[in-house]
Order: C-alpha cells, then sequence, then structure tokens
C-alpha cells in the first residue's frame, strides 16, 4: 500500500533520516519500533506531509505523494495521531469528531452559505455516526463537554475515534497506549483492531513490546534513522544488532 523508498533529511547539519526504505502492506498492523530519537515520528511526518523537505519517495498505491501538504495527503486518505493528542481544544468533545467527518471537511464555502439545508442534513448525520462511538466506548456521557477537559486517557480516545469518523484508509497512530492505565490500553487495543477489521491499514510506533508483540503482524526497527531490521517480532526480537540497539537496554 505504502512504499518509503530511500528518504534522506538532515536538519542543522544532522543526520535524522539516511536511506530508510520500508514497505507498508496493505490491511496489516506494522510496529515501527526503536530507541527515543530513532526517527520514528519523524518518519510519520515525513509521510503525512508535515515535513516537507526530505529527499526519495514515498508512494501511496505506486503514486509519489512526498512533499504534498498535509491538507492533500489527509485526503488522499492518509491520517496520523500524535503522542500528546490533538484534539481542538474549545469545541465538545461531539464537535470535535463531527470536524473529522469527511462530510463536513471538505465541504465547500459554497455549500456552508448557500446550501445551509444540506450542510444541517450532513452534519446531522456525521452527529449520529458520533454519537454512536461515543456510545460504543463508554464515554457518551461526555459528548457536550470541552474537550480540554478531558482526561489524558480520554483525549488519546477521541482522537482514536476521530479516524473512525473519516474516511482514511491509511492510520499512523503515534504511541496510542502511552501512560494509559490497562483498561483503557484494553479499550484502544480494541479499536486498532477493529480499524484493521473495517479495512483500514495500521502503523503503529508503540515502546511497549509485549503490546507490539501482541498486535502487530510486521515490525520495522529504526537507529539513529536507519532501518536495522524487520520482519515478524520473533524474528526481529533475536536480530543481534535490534537486541544491542534496543532491545537490550
Amino acid at each position: 500500500m505504502l512504499k518509503v523508498h530511500n528518504i534522506n533529511l538532515s536538519l542543522g547539519g544532522l543526520k535524522i533520516l539516511n536511506d530508510l526504505s520500508f514497505e507498508i502492506e496493505e490491511g496489516k498492523i506494522t510496529g515501527l519500533i526503536g530507541p527515543n530519537g530513532a526517527g520514528k515520528s519523524t518518519v510519520f511526518n515525513v509521510v503525512t506531509g508535515l515535513i516537507s523537505f526530505a529527499t526519495g519517495s514515498v508512494q501511496l498505491r505506486k503514486q509519489d505523494i512526498l512533499g504534498a501538504p498535509s491538507y492533500q495527503v489527509s485526503r488522499m486518505g492518509i491520517m496520523r495521531t500524535f503522542q500528546d493528542a490533538q484534539v481542538l481544544p474549545q469545541i465538545s468533545v461531539l464537535e470535535n469528531l463531527i470536524s473529522a467527518s469527511p462530510l463536513i471537511r471538505d465541504a465547500s464555502l459554497f455549500q456552508v452559505f448557500f446550501r445551509p439545508k444540506m450542510m444541517e442534513r450532513m452534519k446531522a448525520e456525521a452527529a449520529e455516526k458520533a454519537r454512536e462511538l461515543l456510545k460504543k466506548v463508554g464515554i457518551e456521557e461526555k459528548s457536550n463537554v470541552l474537550a480540554q477537559d478531558l482526561s489524558y486517557g480520554q483525549s488519546k480516545l477521541v482522537e482514536i475515534l476521530k479516524v473512525f469518523m473519516s474516511d482514511a484508509e491509511l492510520v499512523f497512530l503515534d504511541e496510542p497506549f502511552s501512560g494509559l492505565y490497562p483498561e483503557m490500553i484494553k479499550v484502544i487495543k480494541g479499536l486498532v483492531y477493529e480499524l484493521i477489521e473495517s479495512g483500514r491499514t495500521v502503523v503503529l510506533v508503540e515502546h511497549n513490546m509485549k503490546l507490539i508483540e501482541e498486535v502487530c503482524d510486521h515490525v520495522v526497527v529504526l537507529d539513529f534513522g536507519t532501518k536495522l531490521a524487520e520482519g515478524k517480532f520473533e524474528e526481529v526480537r533475536e536480530n543481534k544488532d535490534v537486541v544491542n540497539a534496543y532491545l537490550g537496554h
């Protein structure tokens, strides 16, 4: 589905990514692991258009998207979450979810100003879906709460629910389990599986190797912006370079 080929990135003379190449298989969960500073989140930023000056190629179904702005990448069906959940703090949880719906996100100014009834119907449709998602994860009572008043775990949960609201086919999850208590980890793990069951593809950054082993079909290991190894988790954990750089710590 996605092919990252010979990506290089330098910042201030420091090499951040070094001839990095790997592929993401459609319908699978790929784990991107490595020590702090390995370049994992930077890869996410390059692929999703938040960093535009890397060299190489990033092909989404054979179309090179490297350097495309983030809004274009989003409309191509790619979405990411962040280590610290990026919710819109001063609007409600329900409005946060509605904003992620392509019905609302891609509405034109003409529709907004001259088709108000149509916009109301689309917003109502998006709101119904959002309420169903909130009910499914047990926080429907938070629908009218400002996002800034959510707990840390609830904010992460809402950010992943925004993926379900979207039309994204390829989802990059940046440490979705970090800092969460076991019950919330269980809920979010279930949502990750649901993303796959709904036909999406997931790339996951996570430091909890037990979770990586449980959920990932394939693992890519980075160290200082270079790929050390890739394969099934049981294969890479036996790799001496991986043990020395990361798993042995």
